[in-house]
């Protein structure tokens, strides 16, 4: 039944199972019920059933359930069709939601050739994902986004059961993020304009919360910090010749960044999680500086990495301070197990992480960084590959460790370095790779294959779903 209705969800659910010859007509359905608290689902399946003509038309026999049903599971969802209705149900509002774009799935399927054709074979899917953590992050700092274009990413996250948003705020070409601690309209804006403001940032986090996103903010210090330290000078080692790094050595640069953190978290109120970034920094100006020797010297460091790990470990435990988990990108430093490390560099670097007892996220740049080109004619530096979307599709993020790294890697995280990537090619740069990479991050190895993965999206694609997902609000 490879050619099903049934069989076109992706990423790919944990069992589909068929239940006769039976089958449900689109064009039959009258009702579409909710249980009580759930009405945004119910109204979210009508605007869906409306964009693809299905419309319920009241006095037919045909309904559609949507219920929870707490025992199914954390973010698990059942799909029952039979000729008379469907039933969408969910372990909990995740579970449902993720039902409803399984559903989405199936009904761009059906209504391939029009409404009046649209019809569902009956059975029963049932789903659960592999990895709690299945993020994807959005460089904004290079290439500024609007925050329709950073909803709308949002949105097709959301659609392929994606649920962390890691948004890079920050970095040498530009400062997005508004704040009093740093005086409005000197970001450096090297590649694009554009700042967001607190309420705009507020706008993300509710629109994230309902689609059962996390945001996880990051600004990245102290390296990736030149656009910073043209609005405040005097934190770098240099006010002259500021560079890319903060100066680790000068007393008040640890309190003013705990100033901005403390903002993002309130913000962000609702994430767990604060990025500290943390990779990257060149030691040219803190071999320079007076202040960061000194620091190094009272401080009893062997030398000046020595004294950026202590300037990173103050920080990752203010957030802990503040009842919050810090992560930060993986160098060649060691942090408590308190802390998330995302390994980006190479497919070993975990081992040595959660050998120290810390969670990871995998983000090998060879699989997972979208800014390498799906297509070799995509601009691109030149040390960079072509990855399409199987090489996407073929990664594991546990490699070949899974027995040694167990619940240790929280899952996999794919990022967009925007470079090369300006915002109007951001969902080019995404929407082709980003079902290849969901089903990576929520399916266990054996339920992949490959060109079954082809056969389901070349269908959806056919159907019209991509061009659904582009024009989601």
């Amino acid at each position: 039944m490879t050619g099903s209705i049934l069989n076109c969800v992706i990423p790919a659910p944990k069992s589909v199972e068929f239940a006769g010859s039976g089958r449900f007509r689109l064009n039959t359905l009258g009702e579409v019920r909710a249980e009580p608290g759930l009405a945004r689902f119910e109204a979210d399946v009508w605007k869906m059933l409306a964009a693809f003509g299905n419309l319920p038309s009241a006095g037919k026999p045909g309904h559609l359930r949507l219920a929870v049903e707490p025992g199914l599971g954390r973010e698990s969802w059942r799909l029952d069709v039979a000729p008379d209705g469907i039933a969408l149900l969910g372990g909990d509002e995740a579970g449902l939601f993720y039902a409803v774009q399984a559903l989405t799935q199936i009904v761009a399927a059906a209504s391939e050739r029009g409404p009046a054709a649209a019809e569902i074979e009956c059975g029963t899917l049932t789903d659960s994902p592999r990895f709690g953590w299945r993020g994807f992050m959005l460089d904004s700092a290079r290439h500024f986004q609007s925050v329709k274009t950073v909803k709308r990413l949002i949105r097709m996250m959301a659609a392929y059961r994606l649920n962390v948003f890691h948004w890079h705020l920050t970095d040498s070409q530009g400062w997005r993020l508004a704040t009093d601690a740093v005086p409005h309209g000197t970001s450096l804006d090297l590649l694009s304009s554009g700042t967001y403001s607190r309420e705009e940032l507020l706008e993300v986090a509710d629109y994230a919360k309902r689609y059962f996103v996390s945001v996880v903010p990051e600004v990245d210090v102290p390296g990736h910090s030149r656009s910073l330290l043209r609005a405040c000078p005097e934190l770098a080692c240099d006010p002259s010749a500021p560079g890319n790094e903060l100066c680790i050595g000068r007393p008040e640069t640890l309190p003013f960044l705990k100033r901005i953190f403390a903002d993002l978290m309130e913000i962000f109120a609702d994430s767990k999680y604060i990025h500290f970034g943390g990779d990257e920094a060149e030691t040219a100006h803190w071999e320079r500086c007076p202040r960061c020797r000194e620091a190094m010297r009272a401080g009893g460091f062997r030398d000046l990495r020595a004294l950026e790990n202590h300037f990173m470990l103050e920080l990752t435990r203010f957030a802990v301070e503040k009842g919050r988990t810090p992560i930060v990108w993986g160098t060649g430093s060691s942090f408590p197990d308190d802390t998330v490390i995302q390994a980006w560099l190479d497919i070993r670097e975990p081992h040595r992480h959660i050998g120290n007892g810390c969670k990871c996220i995998m983000s090998v740049h060879t699989s997972y960084y979208f800014d390498y080109p799906a297509e070799p004619c995509e601009p691109h530096e030149s040390w960079m590959f072509p990855l399409p979307a199987d090489g996407v599709y073929m990664a594991d993020p546990y490699v070949i460790w899974e027995k040694e790294w167990g619940g240790s890697l929280l899952g996999a995280e794919a990022c967009l370095w925007t470079e090369y990537v300006p915002e109007w090619r951001v969902v080019q740069k995404i929407l082709p790779r980003l079902g290849a990479y969901a089903e990576t991050a929520w399916c266990a190895p054996e339920r992949k294959e490959w060109y079954d993965f082809l056969r389901r999206s070349d269908r959806l694609r056919a159907a019209g779903y991509e061009d659904y997902l582009r024009n989601l609000s």
